[in-house]
């Protein structure tokens, strides 16, 4: 394997990657910043582009590799090439491995907790992971069929936390746009044959017919398809936000919060254009049980209902709303003594 030389692929997604660090630079400051390398296309692109990124970030830079033990022979031959990839750029390497659950889910928490170790032990304050405008495109469509609101039509996000056994870990994607296409030429520019699974082929998973079947008669009518969906995933992102500030603004000056309950008057939930009160509703779950919290279109439309009739409605997680014949309407969370 030879360093990756100034190909205009590397170049590119040298480009891609300085411009999302310095998007963020004050979130990041000058710390350290872990690469998940997993031996793939993608993330061995974001990895040998680092040769081009500059000799100040190339320095903050530690590539990890994590190994599931599904496939002892192949996990082996994927952390050394790994670990050469990071030898010939000059970029320290770590690794680890656990047996990882046997189902896709098990099998992420697992990586993402060597992760998070992994950062916590090198100092890192955030993880690049190698996500492209393919996989943001895929997700899109993937949540469009499965019936998602604005919300989740902003898929993956470029700058983003996820909490890991009680940690904070900060993660930034910095090849979001960029195309599958670029990766696989870095890793031809470098001279090098990434790992392929087997699997990314398997029309078992859904993710896998989105993109061999989906996307392929899609770019058949539009050839920069994977762009425009990713385009509609940044746009999506924005006005979502936009709306959960104006929602906050319309409640601010009447909303009562405790740390078991959230009121406001009936008047002014009632008052609220529909595309608001979901999100009023949404924002005080969060504020009661943490930032992840969500109630789902389900119960967002009931609570709605309840919030225009009156009554009395379980949110479920010891949650209610009460919307009762006096003037509030109170949603409350039980805590244990």
């Amino acid at each position: 394997m030879t360093p990756p030389g100034p190909g205009s692929a590397t170049r590119r997604v040298a480009m891609a990657m300085r411009r999302a660090i310095t998007r963020h630079r004050e979130r990041l400051g000058g710390g350290r910043l872990l690469l998940a390398v997993s031996g793939g296309a993608d993330s061995m692109a974001m990895l040998l582009a680092s040769a081009e990124i500059g000799e100040r970030t190339r320095r903050r830079l530690v590539a990890a590799h994590f190994s599931h033990r599904l496939r002892p022979t192949a996990d082996h031959r994927e952390r050394a090439s790994v670990r050469r990839a990071a030898e010939s750029i000059g970029v320290p390497f770590t690794s680890g491995e656990a047996q990882s659950p046997p189902d896709e889910s098990g099998a992420r928490e697992a990586r993402y907790r060597f992760l998070a170790e992994a950062a916590e032990a090198c100092g890192a304050v955030a993880v690049l992971t190698a996500h492209t405008q393919d996989d943001q495109a895929e997700t899109v469509l993937l949540r469009l069929t499965r019936g998602s609101g604005l919300r989740g039509m902003g898929a993956i996000r470029e700058f983003s936390e996820r909490s890991v056994d009680g940690r904070t870990l900060t993660l930034l994607r910095p090849l979001l746009r960029v195309a599958r296409a670029d990766t696989e030429a870095v890793c031809a520019e470098a001279g090098i044959r990434a790992a392929h699974d087997a699997t990314n082929r398997s029309l078992r998973y859904a993710r896998n017919r989105v993109r061999l079947r989906v996307l392929r008669e899609l770019a058949a009518l539009n050839p920069h398809v994977r762009a425009a969906l990713a385009g509609f995933a940044e746009r999506a992102h924005d006005d979502d936000a936009l709306l959960d500030q104006l929602a906050a603004e319309a409640v601010s000056a009447v909303e009562e919060r405790s740390a078991s309950s959230v009121a406001w008057p009936k008047g002014a939930l009632r008052a609220l254009p529909p595309a608001l009160l979901p999100r009023v509703l949404e924002g005080a779950w969060r504020s009661l049980l943490g930032d992840g919290a969500t109630l789902g279109h389900r119960k967002l439309a009931q609570a709605a209902h309840i919030v225009a009739r009156g009554g009395r409605f379980s949110l479920g997680r010891g949650g209610s709303l009460v919307v009762g014949p006096g003037p509030l309407a109170r949603m409350t969370i039980e805590r244990d003594p």
